[in-house]
């Protein structure tokens, strides 16, 4: 019997001292789109989480305005700890942070970090692209 197998682009990342991964399935198209749409939607999330939270506090006495801060705080968090799994998948919080509710310094140093692989795929797809268009346009031939 034959057999092929297709090559794939998966990069296996260690994320804590447990030996645990994460997988970034390169060959995947959502990924990137997952993830590039998470980085934009957590900076948008996060200026309006600033903005509606300023305007809930206003005027209001620092005792309070501490502890809806808090319970504001840990929402957003918990909101963005949902995402991160949404994006890299089930459980990939608990590998990376351990059992806390991280904090959103660090889901953005964690997407941080992830960033070089990103954009090597990036560069890696872009190149092969033209080599392929190149190849392509190479064997078009022209009517003079």
């Amino acid at each position: 019997m034959d057999k092929i197998r297709i090559q794939r682009n998966v990069k296996r990342i260690e994320v804590n001292d447990n030996g645990e991964f994460i997988t970034l399935d390169f060959d995947d198209l959502n990924l990137p789109y997952r993830y590039y749409g998470k980085l934009k939607k957590f900076e948008n999330d996060r200026a309006k989480f600033a903005n509606e939270l300023a305007q809930k506090l206003k005027g209001k006495p620092a005792d309070i305005c501490t502890e809806e801060l808090v319970k504001a705080e840990r929402d957003l968090n918990i909101y963005f700890r949902d995402a991160v799994d949404e994006v890299f998948g089930e459980g990939t919080c608990r590998k990376v942070y351990g059992d806390i509710l991280p904090s959103l310094e660090m889901h953005m140093q964690f997407f941080d970090l992830l960033r070089p692989y990103f954009e090597d795929e990036s560069k890696r797809r872009q190149e092969r692209m033209n080599k392929y268009s190149a190849r392509r346009m190479g064997n078009v031939k022209h009517n003079s």
